[in-house]
């Protein structure tokens, strides 16, 4: 039955995968929007937030999935949820969701740090916050674009830690002020064409 089930869910989306169009993934929504089709939605993980090694990005993990058979080895990299790290906000320790999404109009996306606004000629997708890990914890983490809604999961907000959350702050020096603004959360964009 989950064979036949897999193949059905597969040749749904087969016409999706061949056609052209481009993909990215909106941080901290469980939707994608009027623009684009939700291809999953899902819950943002990664390594622990203090960890030295392991993985440094961030995955969007579907909501249904499939367990291994495996027998788990000698050595190991572990993997968990993600929350927000935004207090004062109501969002504070909530598990941050995530979507998959699919643009069939365009065929390349990029994000762009430090505005909401896309360059000429891209098309907006979402705007958002630039989050990262912190800078005083051991595992370095990617920086990525997250929804402004801050939409977490449904019943999370126990501070259970794993991989977090945090606003970035633009500070001048090496950064030049102007036209970057001073202790100032850092705005982002994902746009594409």
């Amino acid at each position: 039955m989950t064979l036949v089930l897999s193949i059905l869910v597969c040749a749904s989306l087969l016409p999706a995968l061949t056609a052209k169009g481009t993909v990215y993934t909106r941080w901290g929504s469980s939707g994608c929007g009027s623009t684009a089709a939700t291809v999953f939605s899902g819950y943002v993980a990664g390594s622990w937030y203090s960890s030295p090694g392991s993985g440094a990005n961030y995955l969007c993990l579907p909501p249904d999935p499939v367990a291994s058979t495996i027998a788990k080895p000698a050595h190991w990299a572990n993997l968990y949820g993600a929350e927000y790290e935004v207090w004062p906000r109501a969002e504070h320790n909530h598990d941050a969701l995530c979507a998959v999404c699919f643009v069939k109009t365009r065929s390349v996306n990029i994000m762009v740090p430090g505005t909401n606004r896309c360059p000429c000629g891209w098309t907006s997708e979402y705007t958002g916050l630039l989050m990262s890990g912190l800078d005083t914890h051991y595992g370095s983490t990617e920086f990525i674009c997250v929804d402004s809604k801050l939409e977490g999961r449904i019943g999370s907000g126990a501070n259970l830690e794993g991989r977090l959350l945090y606003h970035v702050i633009g500070y001048c020096g090496s950064l030049p002020c102007p036209p970057y603004v001073n202790n100032n959360i850092v705005q982002c964009v994902v746009c594409s064409k």
